[in-house]
């Protein structure tokens, strides 16, 4: 299922055919540097893509398979996770991409599709996101974008800095 595109990705549910590549990016230690800090086991990897990925999301919330639709290539995934207080309109906006497609602005392009679903499909009051503090391009696309620093979370058993990122809905938006 097709669920959003941009001109250069389309977002749809995770496929089968995806299960390699998505093991590839996890098991990259650049890449799980900034999200968890160890890159996991293929075993893990392929666990988690079968158990929590495959098949999904099939609704607004979760994170999508990104292709690169240029080469229908799986590269990455992107969405928004609902926040455990369904009351508050708040959502967390991710993305991870495979390494090959850092540099390029797909990350931006990814994040500005779902900013633009969050606030003008599903009417969210507010997003979140969390960035590691060494993640200097994450925290620029955010900055980008118009997110602001609200705080900073010290995970002590790892050493790593997170730091925790707000944008409130659009002023001209309905319904807020």
């Amino acid at each position: 299922m097709i669920f959003q595109e941009t001109p250069r990705l389309l977002f749809r549910s995770h496929q089968a055919g995806d299960e390699e590549e998505f093991i590839r990016m996890h098991t990259d230690p650049e890449v799980r540097r900034y999200v968890g800090g160890q890159p996991w086991s293929v075993e893990k990897a392929r666990d988690r893509f079968r158990n929590q990925y495959l098949g999904k999301p099939s609704r607004a919330y979760g994170l999508w398979a990104t292709v690169l639709r240029e080469e229908q290539k799986y590269i990455g995934c992107c969405g928004l996770r609902a926040v455990s207080q369904a009351k508050t309109k708040t959502a967390h906006l991710a993305y991870y991409f495979a390494r090959p497609y850092w540099g390029r602005g797909l990350a931006s392009e990814g994040a500005k599709a779902f900013i633009d679903i969050a606030f003008k499909n599903l009417r969210l009051r507010q997003l979140l996101a969390d960035v590691d503090e060494g993640n200097a391009v994450s925290r620029h696309i955010l900055e980008k974008f118009g997110f602001e620093l609200v705080g900073r979370e010290e995970i002590s058993a790892s050493g790593r800095v997170i730091l925790l990122y707000q944008l409130p809905a659009p002023e001209s938006s309905p319904d807020r």
